[in-house]
């Protein structure tokens, strides 16, 4: 989660048993944060709109919208969110729908704090792992992008590489893109290229006999002098000490 805050709505006709529910899912668990309480179903329906809850703790008898139909139209188009269902009917069909309408849990009126606990930890464990599943699913994407962008530099050293529009191609921002390839690499994606360069340079000043000017230009490199700046930072001595030191 972007936070250890899992927002919750409760709806409850009686307002007393919906205050007493919102009382106990904090104590129970402090990073549950009950954002709003609710007395009929329509009122619970806006505040899941305006909220975008993770979990919903609905009664099933309640004015204006049961909590069946509650969950149903939740369901459809906030499908992430974790419906749990209240009443004080301990009737083997509530259950049943409970199952039909995809809540994630039953529980009884008055509520048992030890099975709310149960309950509030299954939610929280679940999308914590979905959370993990979903990193790991990203860090997977930014790594493929990284390692698409490396083959692109090693195979177009030899020209003039515009970081801005590679950028633009994956939809990132120039700072974003090099924030991303120095996590994976360590370092920004012009250290990299730089260094690419250098060590083709080097080889081929040690077997060819291409002028200094030659490899300049054959690795990337705008102009000699600057070819020779850098290859000085990097190696510690001129390319053409390099080149007659072999």
């Amino acid at each position: 989660m972007t936070s250890n805050i899992l927002r919750t709505v409760v709806a409850e006709d009686e307002k007393l048993i919906a205050h007493n529910i919102a009382r106990n899912i904090r104590s129970c668990d402090a990073s549950y944060e009950v954002l709003a309480v609710c007395y009929d179903g329509l009122s619970a329906l806006n505040a899941v709109e305006q909220y975008n809850p993770h979990v919903l703790f609905t009664d099933i008898k309640m004015p204006l919208m049961d909590g069946l139909s509650l969950i149903e139209r939740v369901h459809s188009s906030n499908p992430h969110v974790r419906c749990v269902l209240i009443t004080g009917y301990n009737e083997f069909e509530y259950a049943q729908a409970a199952i039909k309408y995809k809540a994630f849990d039953y529980l009884l009126k008055p509520l048992n704090k030890f099975e709310l606990s149960k309950t509030l930890r299954k939610i929280k464990d679940e999308i914590l792992s979905e959370q993990a599943q979903l990193n790991t699913e990203r860090e997977k994407c930014t790594e493929d992008m990284v390692s698409s962008i490396i083959q692109y530099l090693q195979t177009n050293y030899a020209s003039q590489i515009n970081f801005s529009q590679i950028a633009s191609e994956y939809n990132f921002s120039s700072s974003y893109l090099t924030k991303i390839f120095k996590e994976h690499t360590g370092t920004s994606p012009i250290k990299y290229l730089i260094e690419y360069r250098i060590k083709i340079a080097k080889g081929l000043l040690k077997d060819t006999n291409l002028t200094v000017k030659e490899v300049a230009e054959k690795t990337g490199f705008i102009d000699q002098f600057y070819f020779s700046k850098c290859f000085k930072n990097y190696c510690g001595i001129t390319p053409s000490q390099y080149k007659e030191s072999y």
